[in-house]
Protein backbone atom coordinates (compact mmCIF):
# COMPACT_ATOMS: atom_id res chain seq x y z
CA UNK A 1 0.00 0.00 0.00
CA UNK A 2 1.09 3.52 -1.00
CA UNK A 3 0.92 6.21 1.68
CA UNK A 4 1.29 10.08 1.55
CA UNK A 5 3.55 11.66 4.15
CA UNK A 6 2.68 15.79 4.90
CA UNK A 7 6.02 17.06 5.49
CA UNK A 8 5.94 21.00 6.48
CA UNK A 9 7.56 23.68 3.94
CA UNK A 10 10.36 25.40 4.90
CA UNK A 11 10.72 27.03 8.29
CA UNK A 12 12.96 29.89 6.69
CA UNK A 13 14.81 29.74 10.18
CA UNK A 14 18.25 28.28 11.03
CA UNK A 15 17.08 26.43 14.12
CA UNK A 16 20.25 25.58 15.46
CA UNK A 17 20.95 29.32 15.40
CA UNK A 18 17.94 30.47 15.81
CA UNK A 19 17.91 33.30 12.89
CA UNK A 20 16.23 33.72 9.94
CA UNK A 21 17.79 32.22 6.43
CA UNK A 22 19.26 34.55 4.07
CA UNK A 23 18.43 34.98 0.52
CA UNK A 24 20.38 32.17 -1.30
CA UNK A 25 21.57 30.64 1.79
CA UNK A 26 22.08 26.77 1.53
CA UNK A 27 20.67 24.94 4.43
CA UNK A 28 19.57 21.21 5.33
CA UNK A 29 16.26 20.47 6.01
CA UNK A 30 15.80 17.42 8.22
CA UNK A 31 12.86 15.25 8.67
CA UNK A 32 11.99 13.39 12.17
CA UNK A 33 8.98 11.35 14.06
CA UNK A 34 6.81 13.54 15.59
CA UNK A 35 5.12 12.47 19.16
CA UNK A 36 2.54 10.29 17.33
CA UNK A 37 3.61 7.61 14.37
CA UNK A 38 1.51 9.31 12.21
CA UNK A 39 3.25 12.75 12.13
CA UNK A 40 7.00 14.17 10.94
CA UNK A 41 8.11 17.54 11.69
CA UNK A 42 10.74 19.20 9.53
CA UNK A 43 13.39 21.47 10.87
CA UNK A 44 16.01 23.50 8.28
CA UNK A 45 19.35 24.16 9.64
CA UNK A 46 21.78 26.37 7.81
CA UNK A 47 25.19 24.69 6.12
CA UNK A 48 27.36 26.51 8.50
CA UNK A 49 25.62 25.02 11.13
CA UNK A 50 25.33 21.68 9.97
CA UNK A 51 27.08 18.71 11.93
CA UNK A 52 25.04 15.90 9.75
CA UNK A 53 21.71 14.28 10.34
CA UNK A 54 20.56 14.48 14.04
CA UNK A 55 19.84 10.99 15.52
CA UNK A 56 16.67 9.59 14.90
CA UNK A 57 16.72 11.20 11.27
CA UNK A 58 14.07 9.66 8.75
CA UNK A 59 15.44 11.82 5.62
CA UNK A 60 17.12 15.13 4.98
CA UNK A 61 17.93 16.80 2.05
CA UNK A 62 20.14 20.30 1.23
CA UNK A 63 18.56 23.10 -0.57
CA UNK A 64 18.75 26.76 -1.16
CA UNK A 65 16.59 29.80 -0.27
CA UNK A 66 15.46 31.70 -3.16
CA UNK A 67 17.23 34.94 -4.04
CA UNK A 68 15.49 37.75 -3.32
CA UNK A 69 13.49 38.77 -6.35
CA UNK A 70 13.55 35.27 -7.54
CA UNK A 71 10.56 34.05 -9.88
CA UNK A 72 8.37 31.11 -8.68
CA UNK A 73 8.42 28.07 -10.82
CA UNK A 74 5.40 26.00 -11.38
CA UNK A 75 4.92 22.43 -12.45
CA UNK A 76 3.06 22.30 -15.70
CA UNK A 77 0.41 20.74 -16.17
CA UNK A 78 -0.65 17.07 -15.48
CA UNK A 79 -2.06 17.00 -18.90
CA UNK A 80 1.21 18.35 -20.80
CA UNK A 81 3.29 16.08 -18.67
CA UNK A 82 1.00 13.34 -19.94
CA UNK A 83 1.18 14.27 -23.07
CA UNK A 84 5.16 14.42 -22.89
CA UNK A 85 5.66 10.77 -21.92
CA UNK A 86 3.29 9.79 -24.40
CA UNK A 87 4.99 11.60 -27.09
CA UNK A 88 8.09 10.25 -26.18
CA UNK A 89 6.60 6.40 -26.35
CA UNK A 90 9.51 6.21 -29.52
CA UNK A 91 12.30 7.19 -28.03
CA UNK A 92 12.18 9.92 -31.08
CA UNK A 93 12.41 12.99 -28.83
CA UNK A 94 14.74 14.54 -26.54
CA UNK A 95 12.95 12.85 -23.06
CA UNK A 96 14.81 9.95 -23.89
CA UNK A 97 16.99 7.56 -21.27
CA UNK A 98 16.67 8.98 -17.37
CA UNK A 99 14.67 12.28 -18.23
CA UNK A 100 11.89 9.82 -19.85
CA UNK A 101 12.77 7.72 -16.90
CA UNK A 102 12.64 11.02 -14.06
CA UNK A 103 9.43 12.03 -15.53
CA UNK A 104 7.43 8.81 -14.92
CA UNK A 105 8.91 8.50 -11.20
CA UNK A 106 7.04 12.26 -10.87
CA UNK A 107 3.84 10.99 -12.57
CA UNK A 108 4.04 8.26 -10.15
CA UNK A 109 4.49 10.08 -7.21
CA UNK A 110 1.57 12.45 -8.72
CA UNK A 111 -0.58 9.32 -8.89
CA UNK A 112 -1.34 9.76 -12.23
CA UNK A 113 0.63 6.55 -13.70
CA UNK A 114 0.70 2.98 -12.02
CA UNK A 115 3.53 0.40 -12.49
CA UNK A 116 2.02 -2.39 -13.63
CA UNK A 117 2.36 -5.73 -11.71
CA UNK A 118 2.22 -8.85 -14.29
CA UNK A 119 4.34 -7.18 -17.17
CA UNK A 120 4.22 -9.00 -20.67
CA UNK A 121 6.46 -11.42 -22.20
CA UNK A 122 8.02 -8.82 -24.08
CA UNK A 123 9.54 -6.22 -21.94
CA UNK A 124 13.19 -6.71 -20.68
CA UNK A 125 14.98 -6.95 -17.59
CA UNK A 126 15.72 -3.27 -17.31
CA UNK A 127 12.42 -1.90 -18.22
CA UNK A 128 9.29 -1.48 -16.40
CA UNK A 129 5.27 -0.81 -17.88
CA UNK A 130 3.34 1.54 -16.34
CA UNK A 131 -0.39 2.00 -16.88
CA UNK A 132 -1.60 5.81 -17.79
CA UNK A 133 -4.88 5.85 -15.12
CA UNK A 134 -6.00 8.48 -16.70
CA UNK A 135 -7.21 6.43 -19.99
CA UNK A 136 -5.67 3.26 -19.39
CA UNK A 137 -3.15 3.01 -21.81
CA UNK A 138 0.29 1.46 -21.69
CA UNK A 139 4.06 2.83 -21.83
CA UNK A 140 6.97 0.91 -21.17
CA UNK A 141 9.96 2.79 -19.91
CA UNK A 142 13.65 2.12 -19.28
CA UNK A 143 14.75 1.40 -15.72
CA UNK A 144 17.84 4.33 -15.79
CA UNK A 145 20.01 4.74 -12.59
CA UNK A 146 20.65 7.96 -12.53
CA UNK A 147 24.56 8.71 -10.84
CA UNK A 148 25.51 11.08 -8.17
CA UNK A 149 27.69 12.80 -11.29
CA UNK A 150 24.59 12.76 -13.29
CA UNK A 151 22.06 14.64 -10.49
CA UNK A 152 23.18 18.36 -11.07
CA UNK A 153 22.64 18.24 -14.87
CA UNK A 154 19.49 15.96 -15.04
CA UNK A 155 17.71 18.17 -12.69
CA UNK A 156 18.47 21.08 -13.84
CA UNK A 157 17.13 19.51 -17.55
CA UNK A 158 14.00 18.49 -16.02
CA UNK A 159 13.62 21.87 -14.55
CA UNK A 160 13.94 23.33 -17.66
CA UNK A 161 11.87 20.79 -19.25
CA UNK A 162 8.74 20.68 -16.62
CA UNK A 163 8.37 24.28 -15.00
CA UNK A 164 7.45 27.71 -16.14
CA UNK A 165 7.39 30.71 -14.45
CA UNK A 166 4.18 31.37 -11.95
CA UNK A 167 2.22 34.53 -12.14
Amino acid sequence: MQSDYKVGRCTRRCQAQNRPLAPGEWYYSVVTEGDDEESLLRSDISAQAWQGPPEGTLGWWKSRMPAAGAKKLKLAPDAVLMDLLRQSDGGSTMLSGPLRYLLTLTLLRRRLVQPIENPSSTTASDEQEFEILDDGTQVTVKICPVSSQETQRLGDQLVELLYCEAD
